[in-house]
C-alpha cells in the first residue's frame, strides 16, 4: 500500500513538472515569434523560430518548434496562411493565456 502511494505522489509530481516544462517551452517559441515579428518581420516561418532560438542559445529540433506552432494556434496567438504557408503573429497576443483570462495550454 505504500509502495502505491508513493508510486501515485511520483507520477503527480512528473504531470506537475511535465506541465510546467511544456508551457516553459511554448512561453520560449511565443517569445521567439513575438522578438521576430518586432525586428519587422510580418510572417514567418518554422525555420526563422528555430534560427532565432538557435543565435539564442535555446535550440529546438524542428518537431517540437512545429508542435509549438500548433499550441499557439489552438491558443488563439499565432495563425496558419495556408496559401503561402506562413505564419502570422495575431494582434494584441500575449503569452502566458491567463493573461487572456480563457484559455489554457492543451
Amino acid at each position: 500500500m505504500v509502495a502505491f502511494a508513493a508510486c501515485s505522489a511520483v507520477a503527480t509530481v512528473s504531470k506537475i513538472q511535465s506541465s510546467a516544462e511544456r508551457a516553459r517551452t511554448t512561453k520560449i517559441v511565443f517569445d521567439a515569434i513575438a522578438a521576430l515579428c518586432a525586428e519587422s518581420a510580418k510572417t514567418f516561418h518554422p525555420g526563422d523560430v528555430a534560427s532565432y532560438l538557435r543565435a539564442g542559445s535555446e535550440p529546438l529540433g524542428a518537431w517540437q518548434i512545429r508542435g509549438e506552432l500548433a499550441v499557439l494556434e489552438r491558443l488563439g496567438l499565432i495563425a496558419l496562411d495556408e496559401s503561402t504557408a506562413l505564419w502570422r503573429l495575431i494582434a494584441g497576443a500575449s503569452f502566458p493565456p491567463e493573461q487572456r483570462g480563457d484559455k489554457e495550454i492543451p
